[in-house]
């Protein structure tokens, strides 16, 4: 196993109340996110905040980390998540670059101070300016009350305020902003700094003013940032520009005001962080394009070295992007974190984060969507702290794989933590919150264990009670080695050349457990001390016969390695000239001109090889490399192909199989049959030269016959299926195709309904029927159309057929075409000698009236359909040829008249 010595500097020097980091172990921001810093230095989404905030916040927690509570500068919630008592209407504004920072009181750990600052977003919303108000948490079981509320300190400020401590004598603490001289409204522009002290007697009202005659600031938005030793103070101002300033601690003074360029075309600067170190500055900037506009936005994110004699020409731009505007903040764990937004209302799910802030360019690693939100939202804003709970030297001494103050080793490793040295002093460790006996500088783990992760505090008592007490923090993360010692690998020596020398191919791959760890084989020691692996650990020829030894390196995904040995061993396997088994199946689709089928292989093994595992392939190589596995159901044409046995991944023989692939029938079948319903049943017979017969009724399932031949009296869908047998290993193997028919219905016509339009110079009739045929129709017998609907139909009498065009049969019906003929000719040559209307008989229209007339109305005949009609006389005389008129009263009631022409 690889061993480390790792040393850890660790000199974090909180001068107040013996402050850790655990203070800000919790942030609550945006739209219900939050993360949680844990003791191993990682971070975890938090989702159960209550803020919903565009831009400001605050938050606090205790030294161990256990949340206390936080704010959006308007409402207090408490460690349950629920608004603390009195905790509504602060007069920050969610809308304020930084709304509000919480300061504990010095010497007292019950009482904090919410210090908020306001803004103004419409006419009708006043700017409160700098105000604060205490929150007593002994109150309510711990989970506090806001005691007293809005404090006015300055009447108008900006929106950005900072913390930092002033010395670790006084205890004190200096909250600064940014005003005009007097702070009070109306103000035209800012050019003073005002440092407010909080002491052991509270909040010290008066403040230390700075004034910058040159500075006209107008923008009020953007972060105040104080580095954590308390010697910088940097301003954001977005469009007023962004300026550093050397900060007395002792003081509160600022000096040395140096404006500072951004070279990137997004130049208003929003957010701010100092490195851990104190060298770098951190600056987000944008293009201030208008808020609401949910496209146009574009964000840079620039580094600038504090130690350069020209700091503004010594800036580095990290990263560029279409995102709006975000905060930086310093986290516990050494890492600086970025706000990620699309505009100012829509956020997103994710944060960037600066890995190694203390690194210049582009060694810092900004990383963009490091760190999902679990689905909440982040917004513009973190909430920010005293500064001076991230004041660190040099926490890792001389080791390349630490990320600001957090290691990650691996099981098993060597880690030291140093602390600076102080003769007489007295060093109190603690790991996880809990004490360790550790009396010196140096903590020391030989051999780290998973349990030794976490965060390691030692506080630094000076012999000197006047000095400041030093608390140094780090964070250890200890990442499992993965599994080694001897591994086994069987392999069959089925080499077609000689299959006894103790030679055969290995996959050493296979010899790999599940697994996400990576796996490097070495043929001897020294080759893996050198790290000269196996070139091709896929295709493997052992050297010894029968038995050989080789290594392996193995690393999993944390970077953690171990080491083992891998056994190989070659057992005979010569293949015998014919195939052990066989397996037979049916040809898929006999239409095409190949034999293809589907073999279930994987029930051929459980029936076979019931207590080994089978993998089946086609060559002899891929059996040796056990590559190209065939699938459990194989689609294949006749083929011989390999099954390999094994037994806890060691080959316990390979054998043959040979695949064939059997012809299944082909034939054609009518889609459909048609039944004459008032008919015999129906005999169907299937096709010739096939072994087996199956009639099936479907929607039921009745098998009807295994014949040839079928009657069937339903109608209905219905399968035949036709098969060839064959001998497979002594059974009967039945290929089978099948058809899906129906049978439908067909039978005589039954007439409804005739409709006769006559008396007219264009007769029609229209038959009605019923029926489950396909139906053609004729009024001769002999010329058939589809159409019911005949034209021009003739006087007289004339038979309706009715044919069915499956053959079921004909239906006729007579009917009767009323008409008259336009002449007559009455000459003796038994050619039109009488005059009678058509259609009529004793049969049809037997009770109808016939009247003729001459063109005087002379009353000349009246007669009967039954009757001769009427011969062109009256009273035996003979009448001229000439026009004459009739009348005709139908016995259905109809009555019409016309004439019609005698000629002679």
């Amino acid at each position: 196993m690889l061993k480390r010595t790792l040393f850890l500097l660790v000199g974090m020097l909180f001068p107040l109340l013996g402050f850790g980091q655990g203070e800000t172990s919790n942030w609550y921001f945006g739209d219900g996110a939050g993360i949680h810093f844990n003791n191993d230095g990682s971070v975890t989404a938090l989702t159960d905040g209550r803020l919903n905030t565009f831009e400001g916040c605050a938050a606090i927690s205790d030294a161990v980390g256990d949340l206390l509570f936080y704010t959006d500068g308007i409402f207090v919630f408490n460690r349950d998540h629920n608004i603390m008592e009195n905790g509504t209407r602060l007069f920050g504004d969610s809308s304020s670059t930084q709304s509000a920072i919480i300061v504990p009181k010095p010497q007292d750990p019950d009482i904090f101070y919410i210090f908020t600052v306001d803004t103004s977003i419409s006419q009708n919303d006043p700017d409160r300016g700098l105000n604060y108000s205490v929150v007593d948490m002994s109150m309510n079981g711990g989970n506090g009350a806001v005691v007293q509320k809005n404090i006015n300190l300055l009447q108008d400020c900006t929106e950005k305020i900072a913390a930092v401590v002033k010395d670790c004598s006084e205890e004190s603490v200096w909250v600064v902003t940014l005003s005009s001289e007097s702070g009070e409204p109306p103000i035209d522009f800012f050019n003073t700094y005002h440092a407010f002290e909080v002491n052991v007697t509270g909040v010290v009202t008066t403040s230390v003013k700075t004034t910058f005659s040159n500075l006209l600031i107008q923008d009020a938005r953007g972060y105040l940032k104080l580095s954590a030793d308390g010697t910088k103070l940097v301003s954001a101002n977005a469009l007023s520009g962004l300026y550093l300033y050397d900060f007395d601690a002792e003081t509160g003074v600022l000096s040395n005001q140096e404006r500072l360029t951004i070279n990137s075309p997004h130049k208003n600067s929003y957010g701010l962080e100092f490195s851990p170190n104190q060298q770098y500055l951190y600056v987000q900037s944008s293009n201030n394009n208008p808020a609401a506009s949910p496209t146009g936005h574009f964000s840079a994110l620039t580094q600038y070295d504090l130690l350069a004699p020209d700091v503004s020409a010594s800036q580095v731009i990290l990263d560029t992007r279409p995102i709006y505007r975000g905060a930086l903040q310093l986290g516990e764990n050494g890492k600086i974190y970025r706000a990620l937004t699309q505009s100012y209302l829509l956020g997103t799910t994710f944060l960037g984060v600066i890995n190694n802030p203390n690194e210049k360019g582009a060694a810092a690693d900004y990383r963009h969507n490091a760190i999902s939100l679990n689905g909440k939202t982040g917004t513009q804003g973190f909430p920010p702290f005293i500064q001076s709970f991230f004041n660190t030297t040099t926490l890792i001494k001389n080791n390349a794989e630490a990320v600001g103050n957090t290691l990650t080793i691996c099981e098993g490793e060597e880690f030291i933590l140093e602390a600076d040295f102080l003769a007489g002093a007295i060093y109190n460790w603690e790991k996880d919150g809990i004490p360790v006996v550790n009396p010196g500088n140096i903590f020391q783990v030989s051999s780290a264990m998973l349990i030794d992760s976490g965060r390691y505090r030692v506080e630094i008592i000076p012999p000197d009670p006047t000095e400041c007490k030093i608390i140094g923090e780090s964070f250890i993360s200890v990442d499992p080695v993965p599994e080694g010692g001897v591994l086994n690998l069987l392999q069959c020596d089925i080499d077609l050349g000689n299959a006894t020398d103790g030679i055969s191919t290995f996959n050493l791959e296979q010899a790999i457990p599940v697994s996400n760890d990576r796996f490097v084989f070495y043929a001897s020691i020294p080759d893996r001390d050198a790290d000269n692996p196996i070139p091709d650990p896929g295709a493997f020829t052992n050297t010894q016969p029968f038995a050989q030894t080789i290594y392996y390196r193995v690393t999993n995904s944390l970077g953690c390695e171990n080491f083992g040995e891998l056994e190989l061993q070659v057992q005979d396997n010569a293949l015998g000239a014919n195939p052990q088994h066989s397996l037979f199946s049916c040809d898929e689709d006999p239409e095409d001109t190949t034999l293809q089928a589907t073999f279930d292989l994987a029930t051929f093994a459980q029936d076979t090889y019931p207590s080994l595992e089978v993998r089946f392939y086609n060559t002899p190589e891929d059996v040796l490399l056990e590559q190209n596995a065939l699938p459990n159901t194989y689609g294949s044409s006749s083929q011989l192909i390999y099954a390999r046995l094994e037994d806890g991944n060691e080959c316990r023989g390979v054998e043959q199989i040979q695949l064939t692939v059997n012809p299944s029938p082909s034939f054609s079948f009518p889609e459909s049959l048609v039944w004459c319903t008032d008919g015999p049943a129906l005999k169907i017979s299937g096709p010739e030269g096939f072994d087996t017969y199956r009639w099936v009724q479907n929607n039921g399932g009745a098998e009807l016959s295994s014949q040839q031949s079928v009657t069937v009296s339903a109608l209905g869908n219905y399968t035949l299926e036709v098969g060839y047998t064959y001998d497979a290993n002594g059974e009967t193997l039945h290929c089978t195709s099948s058809k899906i028919f129906e049978i439908l219905p067909s039978n005589i016509a039954l007439i409804q309904e005739i409709l006769i339009a006559d008396i007219s110079d264009n007769n029609t009739v229209q038959v009605t029927v019923t029926g489950d045929g396909d139906y053609e129709f004729s009024l001769d017998g002999n010329t058939y159309q589809d159409s019911s609907s005949f034209e021009n139909v003739p006087p007289g009498f004339l038979t309706v057929h009715v044919r069915d065009k499956n053959g079921c049969g004909i239906a006729t019906e007579l009917i009767s075409v009323i008409g008259y003929p336009k002449f007559f000719t009455p000459n003796g040559d038994g050619v039109n000698d009488s005059w009678q209307i058509i259609g009529t008989n004793d049969e049809f229209q037997s009770g109808s009236r016939i009247t003729v007339y001459d063109r005087y109305g002379k009353l000349l005949a009246q007669f009967g359909p039954g009757d001769q009609g009427w011969n062109g006389t009256l009273d035996n005389r003979v009448l001229p040829a000439s026009d004459y008129w009739f009348t005709v009263e139908l016995e259905d009631g109809r009555e019409f008249v016309g004439h019609f022409a005698l000629k002679r």
